[in-house]
């Protein structure tokens, strides 16, 4: 079975259903499918998928592993970050009571809510009620003492934000354990560098959830839960194959599993500087392709952020050259390839460019276009 999968015709499969690829100079976004999946991840994800075994045993062991790679007490593997907190906030909610479990999610007679900082509310916190949780705003540290009571289940941490914290994360993490509640943070986007992981679980949180399919490479729709062995337990408890489960529908499939224990192990064998040297390449040939423009100025920077990635940013002069950002930004889109740039709106129209899913060898051509796009506006 594995050979006919291997020697199997090549179909362009896109082509057939009339869809356009596109060179992703953006970056890891979902909505332009994660970042590409290493070659080892790709790899294993095939090997999963013609060997066969028990879902039980292969969470168990790839639990293990992760765990041991990140220093944590338990690990799992999750359909994504979102997943991660839902099924952490079900776990901190119910504990091991198994008519609760059942229950959720009505949660008539559990802790029901969740301590949130008020600059920490932000897209994706519904994740945080699926379960039937309420949030409950705070701004300082009196305000968790005042709030936090025995219908309190979670003290909820985002990291990074746009706008900081009132309570930096050392402070948080010591009021959840004197209050003696759970604390659980989204990192989700904190990576590359995977080493950034095994820093998040020496801060001490009780629980912390990272994506899959971004700054690891690993699956597009996986993730990781790390934390109290407890914590997880419970939080398996909720999740499929349980038949019963608030968690049935996020199912993370044997190749997933593998997956992101590979990504997981090949992004930490790999070091910043080797990471951000790469992505400097792809943007020295971008840049090099249209220096000589007269008006144009780059800049190559590193994000001073919980996640280092390298940026490139693309300006020009408009007595110059004439084209507004929104319009270069189409014409890249409209391309043949089509190229997706970022342009960033709260930074006043910057037009930036991510190397993360650039190959070898797109970056000569976005350069090319660049270059042609605003040579035809001068």
């Amino acid at each position: 079975a594995a050979a006919d999968i291997e020697n199997a015709p090549k179909r362009d499969f896109y082509k057939e259903l009339g869809l356009t690829p596109f060179i992703n100079a953006a970056g890891a976004y979902s909505s332009y499918g994660g970042a590409r999946m290493r070659p080892e991840v790709v790899a294993a994800m095939r090997y999963a998928a013609t060997h066969k075994v028990k879902m039980r045993e292969l969470h168990d062991v790839v639990g293990v592993r992760i765990a041991a790679l990140t220093g944590c007490e338990s690990a799992m593997v999750t359909s994504g970050a979102t997943a991660a907190i839902v099924l952490g906030v079900a776990a901190c909610m119910t504990l091991d009571d198994e008519k609760k479990m059942h229950q959720l999610p009505n949660t008539a007679g559990m802790k029901n809510e969740v301590i949130i900082q008020k600059k920490h509310r932000y897209t994706y916190d519904r994740s945080l009620t699926v379960a039937g949780a309420t949030l409950v705003e705070v701004e300082s540290e009196a305000d968790v003492r005042r709030l936090v009571n025995d219908r309190t289940a979670m003290m909820f941490f985002l990291k990074p934000t746009q706008i900081g914290d009132d309570i930096p994360a050392g402070q948080f993490i010591a009021l959840a354990r004197e209050l003696g509640v759970p604390s659980f943070c989204d990192a989700a986007t904190t990576t590359p560098p995977a080493l950034n992981i095994i820093d998040g679980v020496n801060e001490g949180f009780d629980l912390i959830c990272y994506s899959g399919g971004k700054g690891l490479r690993g699956p597009y729709s996986a993730g990781l839960l790390l934390g109290r062995e407890d914590l997880i337990r419970f939080a398996r408890r909720h999740a499929a194959p349980n038949d019963t489960s608030i968690g049935r529908g996020m199912k993370v499939s044997a190749e997933e599993y593998l997956g992101m224990l590979v990504g997981l192990e090949t992004g930490l064998r790999i070091s910043e500087a080797d990471d951000l040297a790469y992505k400097g390449k792809r943007f020295d040939v971008i840049v090099n392709a249209i220096q000589d423009i007269p008006g144009v100025v780059t800049k190559v920077f590193i994000n001073e952020g919980h996640a280092k990635e390298l940026y490139l940013d693309i300006d020009w002069d408009a007595d110059l050259i004439d084209l507004s950002r929104d319009n270069f930004v189409q014409a890249l889109r409209d391309h043949s390839p089509s190229v997706e740039i970022r342009l960033m709106l709260f930074s006043g129209g910057r037009i930036q460019l991510s190397a993360t899913v650039m190959d070898e060898g797109e970056d000569v051509i976005v350069g090319q276009i660049i270059r042609e796009t605003l040579l035809a506006h001068r």
